[in-house]
């Protein structure tokens, strides 16, 4: 069908600590990445929180992320690397200027030839993260919902471009259990193709 296979691999996060909340240890790792290598897994994808505006934090939220990643590269995988900045913070530009920063440095001492997905909350600023969209080791940059409404995170998607849409709470929102199949599909046949369109820009 198409569908490029990805694997979640953290275990969830740690308490909050300097603003964020990193993932918790993975054990078996590197068995996890052969086995998945083996299955035809194309890659991997691992989130962790950023709750403030904290430079110390976030730091150590994106080096995680990479030190992870360096590993799943080397397993011949491609990481999401996704640093999810919560969007009810009262400095969401800020952190997310701090997240940029950190992204950069962490990319430009990783390998030419190895590329990443980064999965990065929709910004306060049109075409915020562009620097990332052309950078030569990120394959693509997709958006995560958040907790934005449908409309919200398609208007937010099509002011960045470059950027496609991986969401989920929003592509989700408009399905219940009470709708019959008819129901069901045609609501998730629109919501797709919001999305669809508004990755196009």
């Amino acid at each position: 069908k198409k569908i490029v296979p990805f694997l979640k691999i953290d275990k969830g996060l740690k308490d909050p600590k300097n603003g964020v909340r990193l993932m918790k240890d993975i054990p078996d790792l590197g068995e996890t990445l052969k086995k998945a290598s083996e299955y035809g897994i194309f890659g991997t994808k691992m989130r962790s929180v950023i709750d403030e505006d904290n430079a110390l934090g976030i730091d150590k939220i994106v080096d995680q992320q990479f030190e992870i990643g360096k590993i799943i590269l080397d397993a011949g995988l491609i990481p999401i690397i996704e640093p999810e900045v919560t969007i009810s913070i009262s400095q969401k530009s800020k952190a997310e200027e701090m997240l940029r920063e950190s992204l950069v440095k962490n990319l430009d001492n990783i390998d030419s030839a190895q590329k990443v997905l980064l999965k990065l909350t929709l910004p306060e600023k049109e075409n915020f993260y562009e620097e990332l969209v052309k950078h030569p080791n990120v394959l693509r940059v997709v958006a995560l919902s958040g907790g934005y409404s449908l409309t919200e995170a398609n208007k937010r998607l099509e002011e960045n471009s470059g950027v496609i849409a991986s969401f989920s709470r929003a592509l989700t929102q408009s399905l219940f259990i009470h709708q019959n199949n008819d129901e069901f599909n045609l609501a998730l046949e629109q919501s797709i193709s919001a999305i669809a369109t508004a990755s196009k820009t």
